[in-house]
């Protein structure tokens, strides 16, 4: 299981339609869940947004508010409790957090990475397998070509 730790308002002012919903908190849930961005469903979520003091649990999502500090703080304590770092990522811009993030050997991304679309494997019919005499074959062609030899 992945533990994602997102800075809120970092990925919010990165998806126009998010930013500019009246509810941004609710809008960016939503297109997390829509567009798969963390992945399985057993992954865990963590947003952390500035501002308020509540704390709101929603199915597969931890809505933290920092009240008096700072979100990028509550990033790094949230973290630093973090039993095994290696199955968290970070999202976030601040340089900062995402130093902190590689100090304690933990994942990171940038917002833009995060919600860019996922490229989805080759399907295995697309991999063409070559036989080993035709690759003999193309490799001495090229060797014609590229050595000049006759």
């Amino acid at each position: 299981m992945l533990v994602y730790i997102i800075d809120g308002f970092n990925v919010v002012h990165k998806i126009p339609s998010v930013k500019n919903s009246p509810t941004p908190r609710q809008a960016l849930i939503q297109y997390i869940r829509k567009n798969k961005l963390t992945g399985s469903r057993n992954n865990k979520v963590i947003i952390v947004f500035d501002g308020g003091f509540r704390q709101l649990q929603e199915k597969e999502f931890s809505i933290i508010f920092s009240g008096d500090k700072k979100a990028d703080q509550v990033i790094k304590e949230r973290l630093e409790k973090m039993k095994n770092k290696s199955q968290v990522i970070v999202v976030s811009d601040d340089n900062e957090i995402r130093n902190h993030t590689k100090k304690m050997r933990a994942g990171s991304c940038r917002s833009v990475d995060f919600i860019a679309p996922k490229k989805k494997p080759k399907k295995k019919e697309e991999i063409k397998d070559i036989s080993y005499p035709v690759q003999r074959e193309i490799t001495e062609e090229l060797r014609k070509i590229w050595l000049k030899e006759e």
